[in-house]
């Protein structure tokens, strides 16, 4: 079959496109042919050496969709032929890939097959942020760091489908504030800077009581001096490539709180959490609730695009592999 490999560390360039063996499911698990496979944040840092997936040779890929083509003993041979979206085993980034039950879903009849690709990270991302990590409250103002990214994007459409009325974003660049916009935002450009917490107050008239932090480093600093009493900093990422820290008396006078979720710890420690939260994050997706930004689909051969795409900060919403 045809695959990405990642014999060492480094960037795009550490990725190859070859012939890989087919996989063959075994116990609880399903064989998937790979329509798409969603390129993420974490993907880059795997491929960097900055996200656990064990060591080199290994293929990337956290998620995919496509149909299944064949069951090992304890799956129903009904799965056989259904469309599921899938966290998969053995690399997304590959032409046939396996996953465990509990950790694929049928996609409901009906749902485009680009939002369906595009839902699994990011729907089980945003409604274990917004629904697991904290209770969002009506009232809540939302700040969402990297607005228009993949994960950005869901964030702010699911919070306002959730009765949310005040929902900020920050993005890098110009053409990105319309993406966030449209979604029902209001776009902060901040560039390179994290000195935002003043526009934010003049944006609003007020601060914030839930910021959803994927950066980290110096914006955990900025967003307690915009963070409400009793609000909440919820890191869930380190794209600036540093942490952030934070002095405790800043939190207890006030009954703030910095808490950190991550959906991969999630699904590698608590894998019988996931299928629930699952069932509730795609209602989303099935009632059309959420429409999921597709910034670009790329042919698997130019996986190298896919991810420069990301790291260039020129992509919005998410970016596809297809395997057609």
């Amino acid at each position: 079959m045809k695959g990405v490999i990642v014999r060492e560390y480094g960037d795009s360039s550490k990725m190859e496109v070859e012939e890989l063996p087919d996989p063959k499911p075994s116990n609880r698990q399903v064989l998937i042919k790979t329509k798409f496979a969603s390129v993420n944040f974490a993907d880059i840092m795997a491929v960097a050496g900055n996200y656990a997936v064990g060591t080199p040779p290994f293929t990337p890929g956290i998620d995919a969709y496509g149909t299944v083509v064949e069951v090992g003993d304890g799956v129903d041979r009904s799965w056989i032929g259904k469309d599921v979206i899938a966290f998969v085993d053995n690399g997304g980034y590959s032409q046939y890939c396996l996953a465990t039950l509990g950790q694929f879903f049928e996609v409901k009849d009906g749902v485009d097959e680009l939002q369906a690709a595009a839902s699994p990270l990011l729907l089980g991302t945003a409604y274990g942020l917004l629904h697991s990590a904290t209770d969002l409250r009506d009232d809540d103002s939302i700040l969402v760091h990297a607005g228009a990214g993949g994960v950005g994007t869901t964030l702010i459409s699911m919070a306002i489908a959730d009765g949310s009325s005040k929902v900020v974003a920050l993005v890098s660049r110009q053409e990105k504030l319309k993406v966030v916009e449209e979604r029902g935002a209001i776009g902060l450009l901040y560039g390179e800077s994290s000195q935002y917490a003043e526009r934010i107050k003049d944006a609003l008239g007020a601060g914030i009581d839930l910021s959803l932090n994927s950066i980290g480093g110096d914006t955990l600093g900025e967003d307690l001096k915009v963070t409400n009493a009793f609000g909440r900093v919820l890191v869930f990422g380190m794209a600036s490539g540093r942490p952030g820290s934070v002095a405790s008396n800043l939190l207890h006078p006030t009954s703030r709180a910095v808490i950190g979720y991550s959906f991969g710890n999630l699904r590698r420690n608590r894998p019988a959490d996931v299928a629930p939260l699952m069932e509730n994050a795609l209602v989303y997706l099935n009632e059309g609730k959420v429409s999921l930004e597709i910034g670009a689909v790329i042919k698997i051969d130019d996986v190298r695009k896919a991810h420069d795409l990301i790291t260039s900060r020129q992509s919005v919403g998410k970016v596809l592999l297809s395997f057609d």
